[in-house]
């Protein structure tokens, strides 16, 4: 217990002392990306961007064990409609707990791939549950997805983790979504509603290159 309760005071200090500012964590998802796009097996993942409708990512989710572990994230969701356009950031943070044996502190970035509204939705509320209402699962690695399976209706959302240049799904099933307030608040100049804020299409020259960037790699499939 006590192991327990040293860890998420541990988180706490994460979440209070490393905050980060919007356009540093932007920059950041950008470097995120490109490391996870220059392995092998990141073809699927790019296949899965294509039918996206949106991607959220944590630059840096710092995780600390010691017997129990936890981690702890600030990202951002971007929505992707129907006729190409980006729509957001809707800033976030992630909170989650893991059991067995662990010790020490690392560090790696997380990318989820939304392929449904439903999972959409899921990054609307706060204190939401990841796997509760939209399914989510590890994201499938390799150059190519699967012939004979439609990934669209298996899951809502996929996940990846990139660290020191391994690429990886990972499955993180019960971690706690918060909407990071502050944060949208800084960005946007007033306080928006996180259904306001998806309804904003992506502009200005803080996200364009990141948007670019994803555009650039779902023209390579075409």
């Amino acid at each position: 217990m006590k192991k327990l309760i040293l860890v998420v005071i541990m988180m706490a200090s994460f979440s209070t002392f490393g905050a980060s500012l919007p356009k540093e964590r932007i920059q950041n998802a950008l470097g995120v990306l490109q490391e996870l796009t220059q392995t092998e097996d990141s073809g699927s993942f790019i296949e899965l961007l294509s039918k996206s409708n949106g991607i959220v990512i944590y630059p840096e989710m710092v995780k600390a064990a010691l017997g129990f572990g936890g981690q702890f994230g600030e990202g951002f969701l971007l929505k992707r409609a129907e006729d190409g356009r980006w729509y957001g950031p809707l800033f976030l943070k992630l909170y989650g707990i893991s059991y067995g044996f662990q010790a020490g502190v690392q560090k790696s970035g997380l990318v989820f791939v939304i392929m449904n509204e439903k999972g959409i939705e899921g990054f609307l509320g706060n204190n939401v549950t990841l796997g509760g209402s939209a399914s989510i699962s590890a994201g499938p690695t390799g150059k190519t997805l699967s012939a004979d399976t439609d990934y669209k209706l298996e899951a809502a959302i996929y996940s990846y983790s990139v660290s020191n240049g391994i690429f990886a799904g990972v499955s993180l099933g019960g971690s706690i979504i918060r909407q990071d307030s502050d944060t949208n608040r800084e960005y946007y100049g007033l306080s928006l509603t996180p259904q306001e804020i998806i309804e904003k299409e992506a502009i200005g020259d803080d996200i364009n290159e990141l948007i670019n960037f994803l555009e650039s790699l779902i023209v390579r499939l075409n």
